[in-house]
């Protein structure tokens, strides 16, 4: 009788999904936890950004994209902590044990200690950013062609 292991993968982002994709069904059982109910196609974040695309093509229901894998169960929720000597990890939902643990948690922005670049950028590591530029945009159009002329002319 072979008892499959149990893995965690924290991060439905590119490389996690791509690890979850290609982790054997026989062999392992798989969480894959992410804070977000959906993987995010970040090359073309520019694209909604722009207004060229919708948002919804570029972001794919986790559990949609796993509908076929009876061996994974995604998870709802921010981690809080490891502990590597119990093999569990804890989140906002509770506790689960593992076998193997991944984080595959990718990246924020970094802003090398400069407050008032945090403070003053639009940043476009989400959808919603992405979406937050996109009205950003359309509000300053919205802002000029409503404007008086002496107005207008300071935007």
């Amino acid at each position: 009788m072979n008892i499959k292991k149990k893995v965690i993968v924290v991060g439905g982002g590119f490389a996690g999904i791509q690890l979850v994709r290609k982790l054997d069904d026989k062999l392992f059982d798989i969480i894959l936890i992410d804070k977000l109910n959906h993987h995010q196609f970040q090359p073309l974040f520019y694209q909604v950004a722009t207004s060229q695309i919708e948002p919804s093509s570029i972001s794919f229901p986790l559990r949609h994209v796993f509908r076929n894998k009876k061996n994974v169960m995604i998870r709802l929720a921010k981690v809080s902590g490891i502990n590597s000597t119990e093999n569990t990890i804890s989140t906002n939902i509770g506790d689960f044990k593992y076998d193997y643990l991944v984080l595959a948690l990718g990246c924020k922005t970094n802003f090398f200690g400069n407050a008032e670049l945090s403070k003053n950028t639009l940043t476009l590591k989400t959808t919603y950013e992405a979406i937050r530029i996109r009205n950003h945009i359309l509000q300053t159009f919205e802002n000029i062609i409503t404007a008086k002329e002496e107005e207008g002319k300071a935007c």
